[in-house]
């Protein structure tokens, strides 16, 4: 039997992507979990994040734990918003995530998400619907809030989600050659380097422009409406360039 669990980081940011990791462990394996105190990225300090993203990807080789993180840039959630909304665009990285885990749909198991819509019960059937031909035989779906803090598979998810975000809004401040913080709107750092991200004609692609901080800012500062993403935008060859990679 296998636990699958499914989480995102990355929901609130104004800078960087959102990033949904899926975790797929033999029942047996629960335990190193359990024995390594694994749980929600939220809960623990940056250190031990680090240590438990560490520890899962050894045992991950070592035990043949099967991960996929998807991981989709501030212009794919530009674009998608233009036409739906950010529910919708997570029950499709979700099930993207558990897709590409290219699980055996004929043993058995059970697939944990964090819901991420208030209607727990909604987000569960959105990404069910989505997943490939669903339902399987023997596997059950569980949708849940907070599930990253009472089941130690989706704390796994959120861990990898959480680390992996991180290591890509350093990159992106490494290559912009600036501190960005985190990428939140309530973040010092990242409000001071809206400065530099909304220097030119358009704001940094690293921004999310449909968001209403970054909307806020650029009208109080450029007197003018912030322009609209274009799919052409989506070939750009920054390093945040990292949209549907696989971890």
């Amino acid at each position: 039997m296998y636990y699958v669990g499914v989480d995102e980081a990355g929901r609130g940011p104004m800078i960087g992507p959102l990033v949904v990791t899926a975790i797929a462990i033999p029942e047996d394996d629960i335990q190193l979990l359990e024995e390594h105190k694994i749980t929600d990225s939220k809960k623990v300090t940056k250190k031990n994040r680090e240590m438990s993203f560490e520890l899962i990807e050894k045992y991950s080789k070592e035990r043949n734990w099967k991960i996929h993180t998807t991981i989709c840039d501030a212009i794919e959630i530009d674009l998608a918003m233009e036409t739906s909304n950010l529910n919708i665009l997570e029950t499709e990285l979700f099930a993207k995530s558990i897709n590409l885990l290219n699980l055996n749909s004929e043993g058995k198991g059970e697939i944990i998400l964090d819901a991420c819509d208030i209607d727990e019960k909604r987000f569960g059937d959105r990404v069910s619907k989505k997943i490939h031909k669903w339902p399987w035989n023997s596997w059950k779906l569980i949708s849940k809030h907070k599930a990253d803090s009472t089941h130690r598979i989706v704390g796994a998810a959120s861990i990898v989600a959480k680390v992996t975000r991180d290591k890509i809004i350093k990159e992106i401040g490494k290559e912009i050659g600036l501190d960005i913080g985190s990428g939140y709107p309530s973040d010092p750092k990242s409000k001071s380097a809206l400065i530099e991200l909304c220097n030119g004609d358009t704001p940094h692609n690293c921004l999310r422009w449909n968001w209403s901080s970054i909307r806020k800012y650029w009208i109080q500062n450029k007197k003018i409406k912030i322009p609209k993403r274009h799919y052409s935008d989506a070939n750009w060859k920054n390093v945040n360039q990292h949209r549907l990679s696989e971890f």
